[in-house]
């Protein structure tokens, strides 16, 4: 970026640079020193060149002008109006939470527990005062001196902020984004406290808890993630878990993790803030950034972690990957509200937001409409099934895939062309994916049918006549089919097939009027096969020569 480099000795609003500490696409981080001899870490970002990196630096200063807390530095200067814009913090000297799990392991007991409180207590205290971080990470948690310090409030923003974002697009690190910012959601509190679980996941067992690269959005998606079997480890994984309600607050995770009894009961998901938690200092510990391009991985000397850049493409990962700033958008985005003029583009991962629900009326119907056509071609219909959830696993691929390349490279205009071109993959390897469902749905499907149809048969649940025998038939054959069903929806290893059956229904009717048309068509085609049972139509059991008992 022009306009940020600094040499040692060079001077920037009366400050006298030491050494420069990180640099990254939306500015540069100095070591600097005022003219009493203080130290202090100088954030300076070229506004004229990049007018969203310099308001990005203001709602810097902002977000941490309204906050007093031990764990978040202070804001000693800024200039954010003038030619030379930048931001004087407090220097914390020492290294990143990721290089000091690096030198000397992972944390274990008390150690964890003081750090994941004081970082909670650090979050409760921004939240309260209006401010959302959106990128914690081990990167971000200075080990300081006097204990953890949260830093680099770069992609804060306050409630009143305009988003420096296109709807839809996400701002964070791959593999610490919460999945429902992920998948649209607004960021905030909620989401800011799933990156701190899986910041303290990350110092519980040295490694990310969702892997990074390529694989680290899947897996967040999938909710995927091993924990030692350790205090507190079940009370983590729960707040890492893909249901809101279901997540414990972080003053439950601390107290599980010092020991206590874990009791997670569900929760109604809302953004309220539990009380700022004691901060505790930990052991006195030396840091540097964890995505450091120019300093020596492991070093004790004091670094403070600056925007990253380009440095993290060693690692497969971006703290701004998901970022659309420079992203034109031309020929994809309507110019009245910003979403995408094709259906199809509602699929594209980060591109825009999905309802989380996904059209449930809509995939209702059709689960009503498919169990019922059951009763005519029960095999076919179950064929059809079983298509629809490769169709639905291998959609969960490609998205999956194409914020994950997102992550990796950026934005490109053809990300979306190139993994629809490599869909025949995608639904190659979800057909693999799906197959233990199919398995245990037909295996439920085909008992509880089956044992349907003999009551039924042997009169318990149905009359003897013809027409009570036709329609409680047909009522065994349906009800088997929507069992198989709802054992491939919410059954084990489903998570992607519903992640992917919710885009597909969004895809196909990105708007409520559409939902409604694909409605009315499931009850017409139950009103089909309501008079084909009425009139004793006869099933076609293909493969099957013939039904049971003809």
């Amino acid at each position: 970026m022009v306009g940020l480099g600094r040499e040692a000795g060079d001077e920037i609003g009366g400050y006298v640079v030491r050494k420069q500490l990180g640099r990254g696409g939306s500015g540069a981080v100095y070591l600097v020193e005022d003219g009493g001899g203080q130290l202090a870490a100088l954030k300076l970002v070229d506004a004229a060149s990049d007018p969203v990196a310099g308001e990005r630096l203001g709602r810097e200063v902002r977000a941490l002008q309204s906050l007093r807390h031990p764990a978040v530095p202070r804001v000693l200067d800024a200039e954010v109006d003038g030619d030379e814009t930048f931001v004087v913090s407090e220097y914390i000297p020492g290294l990143s939470l990721f290089d000091h799990v690096q030198k000397h392991g992972p944390l274990a007991g008390a150690d964890l527990a003081d750090l994941a409180e004081r970082i909670a207590s650090a979050l409760e205290a921004a939240h309260a005062a209006g401010v959302v971080h959106r990128d914690v990470t081990p990167s971000n948690v200075m080990m300081g001196p006097a204990g953890p310090v949260l830093i680099d409030f770069g992609l804060a923003h306050r409630e009143e902020d305009a988003r420096l974002t296109r709807d839809g697009l996400v701002s964070g690190t791959a593999g610490y984004v919460a999945p429902e910012v992920i998948d649209g959601a607004e960021p905030g509190p909620i989401a800011d406290r799933w990156s701190w679980a899986a910041t303290v996941a990350y110092a519980m067992t040295g490694d990310a808890p969702f892997g990074s690269g390529t694989g680290a959005i899947s897996r967040t998606l999938d909710a995927k993630v091993d924990l030692p079997d350790v205090p507190g480890a079940p009370a983590l994984k729960a707040a890492l878990s893909r249901d809101i309600g279901g997540r414990p607050t972080p003053a439950e995770v601390v107290a599980a993790l010092r020991g206590a009894t874990e009791v997670l009961g569900a929760r109604t998901p809302e953004p309220t803030l539990v009380a700022p938690v004691a901060g505790t200092a930990v052991m006195p510990l030396s840091q540097q950034d964890q995505w450091e391009g120019d300093g020596a991985s492991g070093s004790d000397e004091s670094e403070w972690p600056g925007d990253e850049g380009d440095a993290h493409d060693e690692h497969g990962l971006d703290d701004e990957a998901f970022d659309d700033d420079e992203y034109d958008g031309q020929d994809e985005y309507d110019e009245d509200d910003g979403r995408p003029v094709g259906p199809w583009d509602a699929l594209d991962a980060g591109l825009v937001p999905k309802p989380a629900s996904g059209r449930p009326l809509m995939l209702g119907a059709w689960a009503l409409a498919i169990a019922a056509a059951s009763a005519l071609a029960p095999f076919i219909v179950f064929l059809v099934l079983v298509g629809a959830a490769i169709v639905a696993r291998g959609v969960h691929r490609r998205a999956a895939s194409l914020a994950a390349g997102r992550a990796r490279r950026g934005m490109r205009k053809g990300d979306a062309v190139v993994q629809t071109i490599g869909m025949p993959w995608h639904l190659l390897r979800g057909a693999v994916e799906v197959l233990p469902s199919v398995l245990l749905a037909a295996v439920i499907g085909f008992g509880i049918g089956a044992f349907v149809w003999w009551l039924v048969s042997s009169a318990l649940i149905a009359s003897a006549t013809p027409a009570g025998q036709v329609w409680g038939h047909a009522g065994a054959v349906g009800l088997g089919m929507l069992a198989a069903a709802a054992t491939m929806w919410v059954g084990p290893w489903s998570e992607g097939t519903r992640d992917g059956a919710r885009r597909l229904a969004y895809g196909l009717a990105p708007t409520r009027g559409l939902a409604v048309a694909w409605v009315v068509v499931a009850v017409v085609l139950l009103g089909v096969v309501t008079v084909a049972v009425y009139t004793q139509a006869d099933p076609w059991w293909w493969p099957m020569p013939q039904g049971p008992g003809q």
